[in-house]
C-alpha cells in the first residue's frame, strides 16, 4: 500500500519508505537546511580545503575556567593578509623543517607514523605539540569516535508514539539529530497505516533533554550553525521559506508548510526590498529552546493535516508522558549511524554533533541529557583507549573552553583510523582530513595516505590560533604532503 503525501510528491509505503531513494532524498534536505556550511560559498566541498563559516566569541563560561589562549594582535584584515603573504613568501624559500617552523609560528604541528612495526607510535614532526590549542571543528572526530564505539554503524536515532486518553497523541523526542519533513512524512504514512485516522491533541513529552538547555559557544544568531538542541528537533531546528518578487512568504518546498512560527521568523527578518527573483532563506529559531520544540509541533500537526489525520484539539508542549499511555509507534530513522557521521564530518553540522554528544550521554547514563553526561560518555572512550583527558564542555568544537594538544588530537587519530572512511578526502585520495575555522582558529587534522601503503596512513594534526594565519593551514598541509607522500624520509625530523 502506497500513500501519497498532499501537496508533497513522496510516495510513502506503509512500511515507512519511498520509491524514491531515501538516503538521497533526505540528504538533500539536509545539505539545505541547517548545516554549519550555511551560505552555499561557505560549504566545504569533496576535494577542497574550504574554511567553515567563522563563529564569534562566547561570552558565558558556565562557571568553567577558560583555557589558556594566545593573545590577540589586533590588526587590520589588510595587514593581516600582508602578514600572512610575507610569511608565506619567506616560507617558501626555506627547507625542511624550517619551513614549516616558519608557516606554524606559535601554532602546533604534529606528523605521526603508527605503523612503524613497534609497540609505540613513531613521531616523525613534531612543533610544540603539548601546547594546548582551541580545537574548533576537529572535535567533531572525537565526538564521532566515541558515538560510533558505543552505538554501532548501524544504531539509528529513534522518536516514540503513545496514545493516551482522551484520545491524545504523545510524541516522545529523543534526541534525533536527523528528524527532517521527509521522516515526518514517514511517520505520518506509518500511523495512517495504523490506524490512527483523528486524534484530539498532540502532546510533546522533551524530558530527555535538561528542560533549557543551552551549551556553551551557542550565541543568539540566525546562522543555521547556532541552533538550539532540544530533545525532539525537526529540520535541524531551523525553518526555511521563500519571499517571491512580490515580497510574498511562500513554502520552501512541497514538504515543508509554513507553520506559525516560520511565518512570524520570516516576518521578523523580512529584508528591507523584495528580491529580484524568488530568494530562499534559512535561520534558526534562535529565541528559545521552547520555541523550538513549539516548531516541531507545529510541523507534525501541519503534516499530520496533508496525510489527512484529523486533529481536533491543539499541539501541547511542556508535559510528560502519563503512565497510562499506550506505545502505538516506534520511528527508527532512515539512515543509520554511520550514514549520519559522513554528513556531519563532511558538512561540519554543529547541531547534528551536539545533539550526538547529548543523546550519547543520556542513553549511556540515563535521561535527562546533560553537558555533564554528554562530558562522561566522551571521557569513558577516552579512558578505554588510553588517552588523555581533553578540556571539553560540548561536541561540535563551537565553545573556546574546548582545548587539546596536538599531541592529544594525534592520540585520537589512532584510535579513529578505523573509521577512515568517514572523513573527506581530496580528489586524488592523497589526504584524509577534518578541517576547524573560526574567527581565529585554524586547525586541521587527519590522514596522509602512502602510495606504496594505502591501508598505512600517517596522521598529521595542525593547530593554529590567532588572527594572523589566512592561507596558513593549507600551505603547511602541503609541505607535509610533500616532505611525507611525495618525497618519503623515514625517521624523525
Amino acid at each position: 500500500m502506497v500513500f501519497l503525501v498532499a501537496g508533497c510528491n513522496i510516495p510513502v509505503r506503509a512500511d515507512g519508505t519511498s520509491k524514491n531513494n531515501r538516503f538521497t532524498e533526505v540528504i538533500t534536505v539536509a545539505q539545505a537546511t541547517g548545516f554549519e556550511g550555511f551560505l552555499p560559498q561557505d560549504q566545504e566541498q569533496p576535494g577542497q580545503l574550504v574554511p567553515e563559516p567563522t563563529g564569534t566569541q562566547v561570552a558565558a563560561s558556565q562557571g568553567k575556567s577558560s583555557p589558556k589562549k594566545p593573545a590577540k594582535k589586533k590588526s587590520s584584515p589588510q595587514s593581516t593578509r600582508k602578514s600572512a603573504a610575507k610569511i608565506l613568501d619567506e616560507a617558501s624559500k626555506l627547507p625542511w623543517p624550517e619551513n614549516v617552523i616558519k608557516l606554524a609560528g606559535a601554532g602546533a604541528v604534529l606528523v605521526v607514523d603508527n605503523h612503524t612495526g613497534d609497540k609505540e607510535p613513531q613521531e616523525l614532526f613534531s612543533h610544540n605539540p603539548d601546547q594546548p590549542y582551541v580545537p574548533a571543528s576537529i572535535l567533531k572526530l572525537v565526538t564521532s569516535a566515541a558515538v560510533l564505539e558505543a552505538m554501532g554503524p548501524d544504531y539509528r536515532f529513534v522518536t516514540d508514539f503513545y496514545l493516551a486518553p482522551p484520545n491524545d497523541l504523545w510524541i516522545v523526542g529523543r534526541g534525533d539529530p536527523f528528524l527532517v519533513s521527509e521522516e515526518i512524512c514517514i511517520i505520518a504514512g506509518e500511523l495512517l497505516s495504523l490506524g490512527l485516522k483523528r486524534i484530539e491533541n498532540i502532546r510533546l513529552d522533551t524530558t530527555f533533554f535538561e528542560p533549557g538547555l543551552i551549551l556553551d559557544g551557542t550565541t543568539y544568531t540566525n546562522n543555521a550553525y547556532d541552533a538550539f538542541n532540544t530533545a525532539l528537533a525537526v529540520n535541524f531546528n531551523t525553518v526555511s521559506y521563500l519571499i517571491d518578487r512580490k515580497g510574498k512568504i511562500v513554502e520552501f518546498d512541497e514538504c515543508t508548510p509554513l507553520t506559525p512560527i516560520t511565518v512570524k521568523l520570516a516576518e521578523k527578518n523580512r529584508p528591507r526590498k523584495a528580491p529580484r527573483q524568488d530568494k530562499e532563506f534559512r535561520i534558526n529559531i534562535s529565541s528559545s529552546p521552547i520555541e523550538a520544540e513549539e516548531q516541531a509541533g507545529q510541523l507534525f500537526l501541519d503534516i499530520f493535516k496533508k496525510f489527512g489525520i484529523e486533529v481536533t484539539g491543539s499541539v501541547v508542549i511542556g508535559g510528560q508522558l502519563p503512565s497510562e499511555a499506550t506505545p502505538l509507534y516506534r520511528h527508527a530513522n532512515s539512515i543509520n549511524l554511520e550514514e549520519l557521521l559522513v554528513l556531519l564530518l563532511e558538512n561540519s553540522n554543529n547541531f547534528i554533533a551536539n545533539q550526538i554528544f547529548l543523546t550519547l550521554g543520556a542513553e549511556l547514563y540515563g535521561p535527562p541529557a546533560t553537558m555533564e553526561k554528554g562530558q562522561k560518555a566522551i571521557f569513558a572512550y577516552l579512558d578505554r583507549h588510553n588517552l588523555d583527558l581533553l578540556n571539553l564542555v560540548e561536541g561540535s568544537g563551537l565553545s573556546r573552553l574546548n582545548s587539546l594538544t596536538a599531541r592529544q588530537m594525534g592520540n585520537i587519530l589512532a584510535a579513529f583510523e578505523p573509521s577512515i572512511h568517514l572523513v573527506k578526502s581530496e580528489q586524488d585520495g592523497s589526504v584524509f582530513y577534518k578541517t576547524g575555522t573560526m574567527s581565529d582558529i585554524s586547525t586541521l587534522a587527519g590522514y596522509l595516505i602512502r602510495p606504496e601503503r594505502p591501508q598505512e596512513p600517517i596522521s598529521f594534526v595542525i593547530l593554529l590560533n590567532g588572527n594572523y594565519y589566512p592561507g596558513t593551514r593549507e600551505k603547511i598541509l602541503d609541505v607535509l604532503k610533500t616532505r611525507f607522500i611525495d618525497q618519503p624520509v623515514a625517521g624523525k625530523s
